[in-house]
């Protein structure tokens, strides 16, 4: 592989799960019409500035994570950047960005009270858009409503298409709760699922996140996740 074709397989932010997510294994149902619009960007196909927004559980993260990795997949130049981490880096690391095909910020609340981000999310904007690159977005909430202090992003986050992910039903969380089960190597029960969805907070991401810990924990009892296993795991929790 020469350094040209390497340059433009580089994903400048590529987080550990980032490669466990794409669209053939997002089984929640937004819009038809939303998924292809995210494919077309993704494969760049067109050039748009998107904003997600739905409550915790909804897909957003996971879609943001699907387009890029759909867009490095033809070659292009992505970032992915969850700014549930925003403690963890400076506004610079959004600097040049610009010049890449496609950049996904996730979780835009965690700029409430960061003036320097958002001013740097503003200049990421305008940059993108002057060169004709895309930039997807992701907020549990309209932009009206999400507690920014520079009104220029705020109107920016508005000029753009907005959609909306809704949170998923009981039996499509059943569906996902089984196929994160299943890539984790283990069998999930019906009866440990009711079982599960009458203790845990039903959101989707609490449910995945205790999934994981009782997965975990079964790994270093050594033992099967049976509801009993479950009982013991959640009270050490």
């Amino acid at each position: 592989m020469n350094n040209q074709a390497a340059g433009r397989r580089q994903i400048p932010l590529a987080f550990a799960n980032y490669q466990q997510f794409d669209f053939d294994s997002f089984l929640l149902t937004p819009q038809t019409l939303l998924l292809e619009q995210l494919k077309a960007i993704a494969k760049q196909d067109v050039v748009h500035h998107l904003y997600l927004w739905g409550e915790r559980g909804t897909g957003k993260s996971h879609l943001l994570q699907a387009a890029c990795k759909l867009a490095s997949e033809t070659h292009a130049q992505v970032a992915f950047v969850p700014l549930v981490n925003i403690k963890q880096f400076s506004p610079a690391m959004l600097h040049d960005l610009g010049k890449l095909d496609l950049v996904c910020i996730d979780d835009l609340d965690h700029l409430s009270g960061q003036e320097e981000w958002q001013q740097a999310v503003v200049w990421l904007y305008n940059e993108l858009r002057d060169n004709g690159h895309s930039l997807i977005m992701s907020g549990s909430t309209v932009p009206k409503q999400i507690k920014l202090e520079l009104n220029d992003l705020r109107s920016r986050l508005e000029w753009d298409q907005v959609a909306r992910l809704s949170a998923p039903d009981e039996n499509t969380v059943r569906e996902i709760l089984k196929q994160k089960a299943n890539a984790r190597a283990f069998h999930l029960g019906t009866e440990v699922i009711d079982f599960l969805l009458k203790r845990v907070n039903r959101d989707l991401t609490s449910l995945v996140e205790i999934l994981d810990q009782i997965d975990t924990a079964s790994l270093v009892a050594k033992r099967k996740i049976t509801i009993p296993f479950i009982k013991e795991t959640l009270n050490q929790l």
